[in-house]
């Protein structure tokens, strides 16, 4: 039997439960080698080149390029080099069918999705009790769906794949209005497709009683050239892009499920400019600080997980970088392992290749704080920011600039910034955010090159 590696759609960032195949790298038939670009996949906030993790042959391709498939489906299948599967092809528009309920033995491990698995605990449905529609008896989303369906007699449940929701969801379209021509009633993209190609019914207008009418008075004209100019109703819409919709979900989930608590603090930058090499800059100063500051208050360095609180032991930056459409924060893992030139280095190629459109899946994930930096723009002298959630803690930096500063009883000239701390006041006191901005002092103020 010839073993056959799947090449699985990866969570691109937290609370991604989709993507879309932009486009296939290789054919069926292709030699991969392990790290070879193979597919480009569209998230919520990125496009990324996904990579072979083994050498072999592209034996199959399940989804076809523009489709949007859950997380955790296998895109593909590549088998050891030289050998090829005797599976038969896809069919080019694959139809889930509903497969009779088997009874799954105990020692056998249960085949379900990482989707599945969270939306039956959700919902309290026991994966051994549902029958899979996928590959092998893998339980898919669809199949959990359709066993909620049945547990709620008849509540409304609409059953809809990933991709039909999403498309309904861009549109504005109620999918509840819909009538399913899939199997159980499920609605299938046909039918979203005939919903939004339907003309809209006329509006029917109210028959009213004729009213007497009055003779019109008669009103001069007023003079055209004094005439004012109507701008009621002047304005333009806008499309939102995928990512600036993914960026709204998860800022307004962060202000609503984490009681924000901040505090501000200006610290002198003068003696540590003095010293900083021109090659570095201060925007990798103010990394190599932040690893720092972490490493002294590793309460900051965590992360709240569906009420569990966990922290790391090395330092998994976040840098928020600005792109024309969004804001994406790639992640500098272990950042604590390198030196303040090394961190420069690993910060610059990260930087350009979020900007190219090039990262990895696992560089846009597992981030254990984030820093957001705006004071490329000189007039800006404070902000806070919004935590990255699952993260506790994010850290906003204004401009680095010379401000009037009273030392010793006596006016300077100095070169400060205002480092402003958001906490996720659940886990974090006050007392403890003020402690990070302390250390980020204590280590600024050491700083000598």
């Amino acid at each position: 039997m010839i073993v056959q590696n799947n090449v699985v759609l990866p969570n691109l960032g937290f609370g991604m439960e989709e993507g879309r195949v932009v486009g296939w790298l290789k054919s069926v038939g292709d030699s991969v080698r392990k790290g070879e670009p193979l597919v480009e996949i569209e998230g919520d906030k990125t496009t990324v080149e996904l990579e072979a993790l083994t050498d072999g042959v592209l034996d199959e391709i399940l989804v076809p390029a523009d489709t949007v498939v859950a997380v955790g489906s296998v895109l593909a299948k590549i088998s050891p080099s030289g050998k090829k599967s005797q599976a038969a092809p896809a069919s080019e528009s694959p139809v889930p069918v509903a497969l009779p309920a088997v009874e799954k033995s105990l020692d056998e491990p249960l085949q379900a999705s990482p989707v599945a698995r969270r939306l039956a605990q959700d919902h309290g449905v026991d994966l051994n009790s549902v029958a899979g529609s996928g590959r092998g008896g893998r339980i898919t989303r669809e199949d959990v769906e359709a066993a909620v369906h049945g547990q709620q007699n008849g509540t409304g449940k609409v059953l809809a794949a990933p991709a039909v929701r999403k498309l309904a969801r861009d549109e504005g379209l109620d999918l509840a209005s819909l009538a399913g021509s899939g199997p159980q009633g499920r609605i299938t993209r046909a039918d979203v497709e005939d919903a939004l190609a339907a003309p809209a019914p006329e509006p029917v207008a109210p028959v009213v009683a004729a009213a007497p009418v009055a003779p019109e008075p008669v009103v001069t004209a007023p003079d055209a050239s004094a005439a004012e100019p109507v701008y009621a109703g002047e304005r333009t819409e806008v499309s939102l892009s995928q990512m600036r919709k993914a960026i709204a979900r998860r800022l307004a989930q962060s202000m609503q499920d984490s009681p924000h608590f901040y505090v501000t603090g200006e610290l002198d930058f003068t003696d540590a400019l003095k010293v900083l090499p021109k090659e570095i800059g201060i925007n990798n100063l103010l990394l190599y600080l932040t690893v720092k500051a972490l490493q002294s208050v590793p309460e900051l360095n965590a992360t709240f997980e569906e009420g569990q609180l966990y922290h790391y032991p090395h330092v998994n930056l976040a840098m928020a970088v600005a792109l024309p459409n969004g804001l994406i924060t790639p992640v500098l893992h272990g950042a604590d392992d390198f030196s303040l030139s090394g961190l420069a280095s690993r910060a610059r190629d990260l930087v350009k290749r979020a900007r190219d459109g090039r990262l990895k899946p696992e560089e846009m994930q597992g981030g254990s704080f984030t820093i957001s930096n705006l004071g490329i723009v000189k007039q800006i002298d404070q902000f806070t920011a919004i935590i990255n959630p699952p993260q506790v803690g994010i850290l906003a930096i204004g401009a680095v600039k010379e401000r009037p500063v009273v030392v010793n009883g006596g006016l300077h000239i100095r070169t400060t910034a205002h480092l402003s701390l958001s906490a996720d006041h659940r886990i974090v006191d006050g007392l403890l955010s003020a402690r990070f901005i302390e250390a980020f002092d204590t280590h600024l103020q050491a700083f000598n090159g």
